[in-house]
């Protein structure tokens, strides 16, 4: 009965069904690391500190410098 089974591009009879099986569980157990991953992401906190955040205060900025050079070839 197996034997007569076709399980497409993983071939025909119990070949086939195994091929097929380990396929399956390799899928199941990817999509399980891949979750754990992705919970992992989500429920890590932040590694900087909220003060290192570029904010919108420009006062500290020098936009009159000359710190892209200028014309001193």
């Amino acid at each position: 009965m197996l034997k007569d089974m076709d399980f497409g591009v993983y071939g025909k009879g119990v070949d086939g069904y195994v091929h097929y099986s380990l396929a399956m569980d390799r899928i199941r157990e990817e999509e399980e690391n891949r979750k754990a991953l992705m919970d992992e992401f989500d429920n890590d906190e932040d590694n900087f500190d909220s003060d290192d955040l570029d904010s919108d205060d420009f006062s500290s900025d020098d936009f009159g410098s000359d710190d892209f050079g200028g014309d001193d070839f």
